[in-house]
């Protein structure tokens, strides 16, 4: 993995997680760690730092560079979530000095009701409001699936109960 040449700056929505090496496709880049925690344990206010692993399993803060991967709408990586773990890989080939991201859409089954974010990722194909998976465009849900980047959870919804 890639942990050693991944480093926290300044980025344009605050602070990002940057590689200073080039990483090839498709590769594994970082375990987000952090504690696991069921939706109802959540600190509403800081519902932001939370990431879906399951129905209503999160990980929660780590207190390490894994908490800055920030959102874009056209990312470079994505996550491989397995159980309770997340691993972030990458998309395509990502040169040195770029910010690692994700659309933190592929990992959420909340309504807009339950959560929503602001998007400032400058992308000309913004969606400008984020949310759970349900309101991706279905060009960019048939994309995502066929990139493999939703999680079992999200796909196949009657294989899971919520506790």
């Amino acid at each position: 993995m890639y942990k050693q040449y991944l480093k926290v700056q300044d980025c344009k929505t605050g602070k990002g997680l940057f590689s200073t090496v080039r990483i090839p496709a498709d590769s594994s880049i970082l375990e987000i760690t952090g504690p696991v925690i069921l939706d109802k344990d959540i600190d509403p206010k800081n519902i932001d730092n939370y990431l879906q692993v399951g129905p209503n399993t999160f990980i929660g803060p780590s207190g390490d560079i894994d908490d800055f991967i920030n959102h874009h709408c056209n990312p470079n990586c994505k996550l491989h979530v397995v159980g309770n773990r997340a691993i972030l890989f990458s998309l395509y080939v990502i040169p040195a000095g770029a910010e690692l991201n994700i659309d933190y859409s592929t990992t959420s089954t909340d309504t807009t009701d339950e959560w929503t974010m602001e998007c400032k990722c400058g992308y000309n194909q913004c969606r400008k409001i984020i949310s759970g998976h349900h309101y991706l465009p279905d060009d960019l849900k048939e994309k995502y699936i066929n990139n493999n980047m939703l999680p079992l959870y999200i796909l196949r919804p009657n294989l899971y109960k919520k506790r």
